[in-house]
């Protein structure tokens, strides 16, 4: 037998309202959710806009001159943002670079240098950071670089130097502004890569555009290095 149109009316009446106040619930928690999310976002990028500006100038090689006191206000500004936005990589990736610059800043130190462990720490705190981004932006070349780099300023050249390394030439093998870092890891590990890593790199320096290129073609020279023909 076929329900009649009023037996199919009568079911939709008998919805309990405890189910549909339940589901007005749970959409209303999402939305304020997903809202609370954005506004922490908006939150961190305003709190921390001067110090990231202040990043950005110092990657560039400008902005103003680097002091204690500026460097500790700056650091100190993106650890804030980040508590608000735990998620956020670029946080990460900043902070990343402004204690691994620090740590280069201090020259090379001997071992028995009594601010050597001072440099190494600062060192495994920018990996420490360098990975967080890595994990939230996965497919970022630029962050795989700077975390290889900073592995391998670090002297440590294992499973995860050679993970960031194959991710950053896989995802920036086309970024010019990174084959000269590239280059530097790869031949400081020439006979640790292999043949296929060797060959992959061979290939992207002979697709390179003119000037990095020859770039890399004198990093090679320098260090003693015959690329193999791609």
């Amino acid at each position: 037998m076929t329900p009649s149109s009023n037996n199919l009316s009568g079911s939709r009446r008998t919805i309990p309202i405890a189910v549909l106040v339940a589901g007005l619930v749970g959409l209303v928690i999402a939305g304020v959710a997903s809202l609370w999310f954005v506004l922490q976002a908006a939150w961190a990028d305003a709190t921390s806009l001067s110090a990231r500006t202040t990043v950005t100038e110092w990657r560039g090689g400008t902005g103003p001159v680097v002091t204690a006191e500026l460097w500790d206000r700056t650091r100190s500004q993106l650890q804030v943002a980040l508590l608000t936005a735990p998620g956020n990589a670029q946080l990460h990736d900043d902070l990343g670079y402004l204690y691994a610059s620090r740590s280069l800043g201090m020259g090379n130190l001997a071992i028995d240098s009594p601010d050597y462990g001072l440099q190494q720490s600062l060192m495994d705190v920018a990996i420490a950071h360098y990975r967080a981004a890595c994990a939230l932006r996965p497919t970022f070349p630029y962050t795989w670089t700077y975390l290889g780099l900073a592995k391998h300023y670090r002297g440590k050249h294992d499973e995860e130097f050679f993970t960031a390394y194959d991710n950053a030439v896989r995802f920036g093998h086309s970024e010019a502004a990174l084959h000269g870092a590239l280059a530097e890891m790869t031949y400081s590990q020439w006979n640790r890569l292999g043949p296929q890593r060797q060959q992959s790199f061979a290939k992207m320096v002979a697709t390179a555009k003119e000037s990095s290129r020859a770039t890399m073609l004198e990093q090679a020279q320098r260090a003693g290095i015959q690329l193999p023909v791609p």
